[in-house]
């Protein structure tokens, strides 16, 4: 089974589900919209499919992120020159896809609310999207990959990934959530992302040459006094490639140091408040005492 469109870096599950809409596919905790109203009807509508003992081989680009998944028997052609190569094995493997994706967007777009929330990105000029399909994998452990014999066979040598390798940051041997050792993660790998255009027009105005290729659907606007109308248009499918350059890697690798500074500047705060510290004590004066007093000076 082929993943959806791979994305760059896993997600977490309970961030992700189908029939959601996101104003960025990579941050689902941003800004996001699931319609309650249209829950049972998108259920009904998606497909389910798991596989266990799952394994695959995916290619890491120059700045860690996720770039193409080949399947496990992959073509010795596609992956022969790719010099950072991961090999993945997880317990099951779950996809969840809409069958009927224009059915699902219908579905979304005729709650009240999530007009509104539409209309109010639209009227901001920011993108979103809907997300029609998801692939999740549980207990993965990704370790490094190369190809045996000069590329003569498809048998791969497999080491554990190296501290500091230029991975995905969940996957690293040092990472917080592998604490040193392999990482068994779960979490959403794939996903079928659909654009959404969205604008506020009237029916007598004529469609754009970029509208080509939408599905769209239209909805009054409440006391609107012009007679207004909401147009949605659903898009074709993200491809992987879209969705890795919409990751900047650099940025958030900066951005979770800066975390983690922080917090040691708020335990160091916390320590320095603690009543078990006086100002005259040497901890605060950067030694610490004699664990002996004939060792004193």
């Amino acid at each position: 089974m082929v993943l959806h469109g791979l994305l760059p870096k896993p997600l977490p599950a309970d961030l992700i589900t189908v029939g959601q809409l996101v104003t960025h596919p990579l941050h689902p905790e941003r800004d996001s919209f699931y319609s309650q109203k249209a829950h049972e009807e998108i259920d009904e509508l998606n497909d389910y499919h798991i596989q266990l003992r799952y394994r695959d081989v995916f290619s890491v680009d120059s700045e860690g992120r996720f770039m193409t998944n080949y399947g496990a028997k992959f073509d010795l052609g596609r992956v022969y020159r790719q010099p950072n190569l991961l090999t993945v094995a997880a317990e099951q493997m779950i996809q969840r896809t809409s069958q009927d994706p224009r059915r699902a967007f219908e579905a979304v777009c005729e709650d009240p609310e999530a007009q509104e929330w539409i209309l109010e990105r639209s009227k901001e000029g920011k993108d979103f999207y809907l997300i029609v399909g998801v692939t999740e994998l549980k207990n993965a452990v990704f370790k490094r990959a190369k190809l045996q014999d000069a590329g003569a066979s498809k048998r791969l040598n497999e080491l554990p990934i190296e501290k500091g390798a230029n991975v995905p940051r969940a996957v690293r041997r040092d990472s917080t959530l592998g604490l040193g050792t392999e990482a068994h993660l779960s979490g959403v790998f794939g996903m079928d992302v659909r654009r959404i255009t969205a604008r506020v027009s009237r029916p007598e105005v004529p469609h754009l040459l970029d509208d080509i290729g939408y599905k769209w659907t239209y909805f009054d606007i409440p006391d609107s006094t012009t007679k207004e109308q909401l147009m949605v248009g659903l898009g074709a499918p993200l491809k992987a490639n879209e969705l890795r350059l919409m990751l900047n890697l650099s940025d958030e690798d900066v951005k979770e140091n800066l975390d983690a500074i922080s917090q040691l500047s708020l335990d160091a705060l916390s320590a320095a408040a603690s009543p078990m510290l006086r100002p005259s004590s040497p901890a605060l004066r950067g030694r610490s005492p004699s664990p002996h007093p004939a060792l004193r000076a």
